[in-house]
């Protein structure tokens, strides 16, 4: 097994999830979600930072109580001056093996990890992000994102007939046709809209509900980068508060041992020792492992992405990494909607 934990700090909350990166089709082995941001507010970068150091160590603890040890870390952050605080954040916590994972890569590496998408290709993909939403014709098995457009979601799902025609226009404009639409990360209430616009536009139609996507694409992300720093001679990936928690959970097994000997000495007697005896000690704690797993204080985050005027029910082309922008376009790179994080 190769356990890998990734984790996502989004507008409104924290989530993680510990995956075996040699059977990503099994999905996450352990998730959890942290409510984080409301009433308006927003959390210092510092405290933020601290919260999602906090979180990868809960999630860290609940591995290690299963005996599975998280060798890397995948961080996907929206907010860029948390994202920078990141690094230190988790050094100072003792992870060392800390790979930061931007959102499209995090979304791409869980596509690939969905079996009802395997053999499945050209397919288009749609998100929120903000009060937009993007559409991205993607190869699923390459890991290749096609092209993307941003639409204002308010107009693109007002109802199926108007989400239907912009969809007959992004598979008109591809060839090889797209198979499928995919819903990432929607809300529940646009599932049956987005099919019914799906089944109108000639396609297939998958809703992917589990909560914690892109956490588990960070953690497959991270996984592969760490087995191409090993196959490359690197230095190997040192397993995350191995040593820290091996003392915590050895010690006290050691001292239990040792009374259960001194209750099956023969005859009632003691076992010869020249330790002085530890009468009324107090039981052996770790005072460095993680947070109980508490939910996190909540105030609100808003997000990232600068705002991008939208034009409804209208292609705006948004693929940087396929047509670089014009000279005359110096914001499009700004506006990127598939580098969130």
């Amino acid at each position: 097994m190769r356990e890998s934990l990734g984790v996502v700090f989004e507008n409104e909350s924290i989530s993680t999830a510990l995956v075996d990166a040699d059977t990503p089709l099994l999905g996450s082995i352990d998730e959890f979600r942290h409510p984080w941001g409301a009433d308006g507010t927003v959390p210092s970068p510092q405290a933020s930072a601290r919260a999602l150091a906090s979180a990868a160590e809960v999630a860290t603890g609940r591995a290690l109580r299963s005996n599975l040890c998280p060798t890397v870390v995948g961080v996907v952050c929206e907010r860029a001056d948390v994202r920078d605080l990141v690094p230190d954040s988790l050094s100072s916590s003792s992870f060392e093996n800390v790979e930061l994972v931007n959102g499209l890569d995090a979304r791409l590496a869980y596509l690939r990890a969905v079996d009802a998408l395997n053999g499945v290709s050209p397919i288009l993909v749609f998100w929120p992000d903000g009060g937009e939403t993007v559409i991205a014709a993607v190869d699923p098995s390459a890991g290749v994102v096609d092209s993307a457009h941003r639409y204002d979601t308010a107009e693109l799902l007002a109802d199926s007939s108007t989400f239907a025609a912009t969809l007959d226009l992004l598979v008109a404009e591809r060839d090889p046709v797209p198979k499928m639409l995919v819903a990432m990360l929607v809300k529940e209430e646009s599932r049956q809209p987005s099919a019914e616009a799906a089944e109108l536009a000639g396609l297939g139609f998958l809703f992917l509900g589990e909560r914690t996507q892109l956490a588990i694409g960070a953690a497959l992300v991270a996984a592969d980068r760490g087995a191409d720093v090993r196959s490359g001679g690197g230095m190997a990936v040192r397993p995350v508060n191995r040593i820290r928690w091996a003392v915590a959970i050895v010690l006290p097994l050691l001292l239990m041992l040792t009374g259960l000997l001194i209750a099956l000495s023969p005859d009632g007697s003691r076992a010869v020792s020249t330790d002085r005896p530890n009468v009324g000690a107090e039981p052996a704690t770790s005072t460095s492992g993680p947070p109980p797993s508490a939910a996190l204080p909540i105030p609100a985050l808003t997000p990232c992405d600068p705002a991008v005027p939208a034009v409804p029910a209208a292609l705006r082309r948004s693929d940087p990494d396929v047509a670089p922008p014009q000279a005359d376009e110096p914001a499009a790179e700004e506006c990127n909607p598939m580098r969130v994080g």
